[in-house]
């Protein structure tokens, strides 16, 4: 990341050092000549190592970081990236509208295959293997992302994956045909793995070209392509589209076209400039496509940073992925985990599971709830819109947006339990059922305030290079596992607590505002030294 910018060492700003190294690395400073006669700046440093618990974070005056902007290479490269994430939401929304229509393929194709009728409770069965499966290759695809971006690059790590989403197309696109319904099983986990690896790449990558002012903004733009592609994927599965027994092939093979549209553009975009220096140490190519990206040669200030990053890595060993849990290493991780617990403990899969259901008991006929669904899924997208643009507002930071969203959600969820409780009690009572849609829909644009994007991107502004890769490993995997455990156990403790199963989410949203707010750093327009100031002051 890149180093801030303090100036001149006032002493009301004594305290952000660690306070006994300061004196030291002050005077041995002075004894080497470090202070720059320019800049009036003082550089001191000290050694990192992950296993090291008493180790502090280095402290680095430098120049001023120009304020990027949005250039066209940028934004080109910003579209290139995200399609990946479109990938991904695609995938999610796309097994919906023709889940019935697929479960009564797969009767067929299974006394075709095995010559023995298949009951409509194992056809049932079968379909949600190959729905669930998808959050066990995203798992496996998710550990893996930081590895394959450290191995052959952010750029090559994307290119390389959609390799598995053209394989996936095809496997899925072509069940029908070949009469195979394993093949949609053995599809899905691997668009799985595909979107798994799709979900730690994209996000550390726009973070690593990003200039610090836009770094949210551009962070985010991976939860607005994925809101955008499930609602791209509700509206192809309407019954006047491809929803149909002879059509829906068509909406899972068309993975096929984000994939083919990102393997030829990807290669005019740049290499993240940060990988390239402080990973492959090819400083000249980092310039290269740091000009590129910024549309300015004057980038002295900005690669100057990434070297002083870059030093600092060089004097440490490359952290496994046990060391991500110790030292000075374990407390980010710690929280990191905690931002992905909060987006899908939050329950929003539940909320958007229950939709159809509240839109039914509004009184919606026929295809209407599922249109009011569609409806709901455009409220998401231009909420997530908003929130790209909110999180690098002067007047916001991340820390804000998540405590915004997460107490936004905590009060739709217990209104909407008693809203639920009303309209279920057998009494005709139509206000309750509008107030359910209402709710519904608060939730959903709380999730988007903050909760939906943050926590991506979150991960990698708060490690530094040479841990970035296990980091997003970690969480991005953690991720997925909550996912699956939630599509898992909702559905049985549903049949149980019936509305009231809300009341467990609500649990997990007011111990997540208390632990934002306790300890999540802001990490906005900040370097990672200052964010890991700010993790010493929060512990």
């Amino acid at each position: 990341m890149s180093c801030p910018n303090f100036g001149a060492l006032p002493l009301s700003r004594v305290q952000d050092f660690w306070f006994p190294q300061a004196f030291k690395n002050v005077a041995q400073a002075s004894k080497n000549k470090t202070f720059d006669n320019d800049s009036f700046a003082i550089t001191t440093t000290r050694n990192m190592d992950p296993n090291d618990g008493d180790s502090k974070t280095p402290f680095r005056e430098q120049e001023a970081l120009p304020e990027g902007r949005l250039t066209k290479w940028l934004a080109f490269s910003a579209f290139v990236i995200t399609l990946a994430s479109f990938q991904f939401g695609y995938h999610i929304g796309c097994v919906n509208a023709p889940g019935g229509l697929i479960t009564e393929w797969i009767i067929g194709s299974h006394k075709d295959i095995f010559g023995n009728e298949l009951s409509r409770e194992n056809a049932d069965f079968a379909w949600s293997v190959a729905v669930s499966v998808f959050a066990v290759g995203g798992m496996a695809g998710g550990l893996l992302s930081g590895w394959l971006a450290d191995k052959v690059g952010r750029r090559g790590a994307l290119f390389y994956n959609n390799l598995f989403a053209l394989a996936a197309a095809a496997l899925m696109g072509l069940a029908k045909s070949v009469g195979a319904y394993p093949m949609i099983i053995l599809g899905r986990l691997i668009v799985g793995f595909n979107c798994g690896l799709s979900s730690g790449l994209v996000p550390m990558f726009l973070t690593e070209i990003s200039p610090v002012n836009l770094r949210g903004m551009l962070g985010s733009l991976h939860q607005l392509l994925v809101t955008i592609a499930i609602l791209v994927s509700q509206v192809f599965g309407l019954p006047h589209l491809l929803g149909t027994s002879e059509r829906w092939p068509l909406i899972l093979s068309f993975a096929v076209i984000p994939a083919v549209l990102q393997l030829a553009l990807l290669l005019l975009c740049p290499e993240s400039p940060k990988y390239t220096m402080n990973v492959r140490g090819q400083r000249e190519t980092a310039e290269v496509a740091l000009r590129k990206l910024r549309g300015t040669d004057d980038i002295t200030a900005e690669i100057n940073a990434m070297q002083a990053e870059a030093a600092i890595v060089g004097e440490q060993s490359k952290p496994s992925m046990g060391d991500m849990f110790k030292g000075t290493l374990l407390w980010p991780m710690s929280i990191a985990i905690m931002m992905m617990l909060a987006q899908q403990l939050s329950g929003i899969n539940v909320a958007m599971f229950y939709s159809t259901v509240i839109f039914r008991g509004a009184g919606l006929k026929g295809n209407e709830p599922f249109y009011a669904t569609i409806g709901m899924g455009a409220v998401n997208v231009a909420m997530t819109i908003i929130s790209v643009w909110l999180v690098d507002h002067p007047k916001f930071g991340r820390r804000s947006l998540l405590i915004t969203g997460l107490s936004g959600m905590l009060i739709s969820t217990i209104l909407l339990v008693g809203a639920l409780t009303v309209q279920s009690s057998g009494v005709d009572h139509p206000i309750a059922s509008y107030a359910a849609i209402g709710f519904v829909l608060l939730f959903v644009i709380s999730f988007a305030t903050g909760p939906g994007a943050i926590p991506w991107f979150f991960v990698s502004e708060i490690f530094d290079s040479s841990a970035r890769g296990n980091a997003n490993s970690i969480a991005v995997m953690v991720n997925w596992a909550a996912n699956l455990i939630v599509g898992l156990t909702f559905l049985p403790i549903n049949n149980v607590l019936h509305q009231y199963s809300f009341c467990i989410f609500s649990f997990f949203l007011a111990f997540f505002i208390f632990y934002t707010w306790k300890y999540v750093p802001e990490t906005k327009g900040k370097s990672i030294e200052q964010i890991q100031n700010e993790f010493t002051k929060r512990r």
